[in-house]
């Protein structure tokens, strides 16, 4: 005949598995207290040939597009929408530095290697 066995938890069990709760009800609280979202940024630099040849502070910036062929014959254009900015039509085989999209957030850059252009978001001037 087959014995029946029963599952109990002991007191040290019990207390592992409290302090295992307190530490992840801890750790969310501390994540949802100190997380802060990156922030919009104003300031777009464009770089040509490693030389910087515009910044423009994005929340000024009315919806736009631009073209680098008239002022550096680059045949590169940007659109400014909504206080962001990204590359639209350009003039090289792999169209990577289109996809990267709209940027806005500081730190982001996104960069057409075969036209030697980068454009990057930082900070505000102040």
């Amino acid at each position: 005949m087959e014995e029946k066995r029963s599952f109990q938890l002991k007191k040290t069990d019990w207390a592992i598995i409290g302090v295992l709760l307190v530490l992840a009800v801890g750790s969310w609280l501390f994540y949802r207290i100190s997380y802060q979202p990156p922030k919009e940024q104003n300031l777009a630099v464009i770089m040509v040939d490693g030389k910087e040849w515009m910044q423009l502070n994005l929340l000024e910036e009315a919806d736009r597009t631009f073209s680098l062929k008239e002022s550096c014959g680059i045949p590169v254009s940007f659109q400014i929408k909504d206080h962001k900015i990204r590359f639209i039509e350009v003039d090289c085989p792999d169209h990577i530095c289109e996809n990267a999209g709209f940027l806005s957030m500081e730190g982001q850059t996104a960069v057409c290697m075969p036209n030697r252009v980068s454009l990057s978001i930082y900070g505000d001037e102040g």
